[in-house]
This record gives structure tokens, C-alpha cells and sequence, in this order.
């Protein structure tokens, strides 16, 4: 399900700036877009956007197709990561934070 969101976010963004580098935009980016802002400076942000997307989309189709192994979460350990802080007074903290 989420790389099929991926994909259709992906494809969007990708026939956004086609539009874009043929002259004509589509109708609804139009409205919102306002003729006097320059386009390069619009165009940095949606570069860096598009390939994070694509790696983001790459990867989660490569864990589909069991090329690539998911990555594992890292785990946060409050004891040992707080060391000045005893095992008891973390877990009012913790009960406090959950109330």
C-alpha cells in the first residue's frame, strides 16, 4: 500500500515537471503558482524531493521483491542512554509522559 502511494506521488511529481518543462502546467499547480516567482528556485527543493522519493520508492520495491532486507529499527534504551538518571525516576518520567 505505501509504495503504491509512493509510486502514484512519484508519478505525479514527475508529469508536474514535464508539464513544467514544456511551457504548459497543469491546471491545478496553475492557480497556485504564481506567474512572477522565478522557476529555477522553485525547481532546487522539488530535485532533492524527487530523488528522495525515487530512493524511498526504490528501496521499498526492492524489500517487495525480496532483493533487499528491511532495515531494523533502533531501539532507544532510556537506562542506558541516561546514566545520571536512576532506573526508578525514568519510569515516573516515562508514566507521566503516557498520562
Amino acid at each position: 500500500m505505501a509504495s503504491e502511494e509512493l509510486a502514484s506521488k512519484l508519478q505525479r511529481r514527475l508529469q508536474w515537471e514535464e508539464a513544467e518543462d514544456g511551457g504548459v502546467q497543469p491546471a491545478p499547480r496553475a492557480a497556485s503558482v504564481p506567474e512572477s516567482q522565478p522557476q529555477p528556485l522553485a525547481r532546487v527543493p522539488t530535485a532533492r524531493a524527487d530523488a528522495e522519493l525515487s530512493a524511498q520508492l526504490n528501496r521499498r520495491l526492492d524489500i517487495n521483491e525480496g532483493a533487499a532486507r528491511p532495515r531494523r529499527c533502533k531501539v532507544f534504551h532510556p537506562y542506558s542512554e541516561f546514566p545520571e538518571f536512576s532506573r526508578r525516576l525514568i519510569k515516573d518520567l516515562e508514566s507521566m509522559f503516557r498520562l
